[in-house]
């Protein structure tokens, strides 16, 4: 059996687009892989990104605690000096 140019042309013509099929089938996984890959990465970020601040948000409570105890103790003083020069006079 002698196989003719045209026969040739159709079975490499029919292997391609089996090969197509086969690259569409598994970029169609990769692509769902990427997904599940990014949705771990965005929650892992999310994960590292409530690490990181809450003890920033800790820090950030004691220091506006610490200024308003400062704040307050500054105003107590303005008064008593207040108090003390109308005394004075």
């Amino acid at each position: 059996m002698q196989l003719s140019l045209n026969d040739i042309l159709s079975l490499l013509s029919v292997i391609a687009v089996l090969m197509l099929i086969v690259l569409i089938y598994h970029m169609i996984f990769v692509s769902v892989s990427l997904r599940r890959i990014a949705d771990r990465m965005d929650d892992l970020s999310k994960e590292i990104e409530g690490l990181i601040l809450k003890p920033i948000g800790a820090i950030e409570y004691l220091i506006d605690w610490f200024a308003g105890a400062v704040e307050g103790m500054r105003a107590g003083k303005e008064v008593d000096e207040k108090k003390a020069h109308k005394h004075k006079n």
